[in-house]
């Protein structure tokens, strides 16, 4: 199975049967809720899926290198998210949210299944990465999701403490 779809198989499970309070709740007023992270990562399947439709087919074919995309998943390195992938703040019950999250994978995996096998080797550029084929930017959206399930999983741990 690739990364990308372990990691959201990895975060239906981590939340899973958490109340909507639970989902919406806020470690504190600084950080984000679980759902909020959801939002954000609903967000980078958006911005991927509108990516891949828009660039990939004038995006140039090149050779590049192996790019150490598991560093995506370090949370001791703390970035700010870009303005348009930050969370909407708003309370969405988890079923919803599950629901926008399906919805917007389903349509990022149509899109990535309509692209033919040179595509993959197509380079787009990244913001921490500089460049990555569509190839390696699929598995860093996958990273990406792990580094959030840490956050999940953090959050989950300090609201237990509450």
């Amino acid at each position: 199975m690739s990364i990308f779809n372990e990691a959201r198989l990895e975060t239906w499970n981590e939340v899973k049967g958490l109340s909507d309070e639970k989902l919406n709740q806020k470690p504190s007023s600084d950080e984000w809720s679980i759902r909020e992270v959801l939002d954000h990562l609903k967000k980078i399947d958006m911005t991927a899926q509108n990516m891949l439709k828009e660039r990939v087919k004038e995006a140039p074919i090149k050779e590049i290198g192996e790019k150490p995309l598991t560093a995506a998943q370090d949370r001791s390195n703390k970035r700010k998210a870009p303005a348009h992938l930050e969370p909407d703040h708003d309370f969405i019950s988890g079923s919803q949210m599950k629901r926008e999250l399906d919805v917007v994978r389903e349509q990022l995996t149509a899109v990535i299944a309509s692209l033919k096998e040179e595509d993959f080797e197509r380079v787009l550029p990244h913001p921490l990465f500089q460049e990555l084929t569509v190839r390696q930017w699929i598995d860093f959206i996958g990273h990406h999701e792990k580094r959030h399930l840490s956050q999940i999983k953090e959050i989950k741990q300090k609201a237990e403490r509450v």
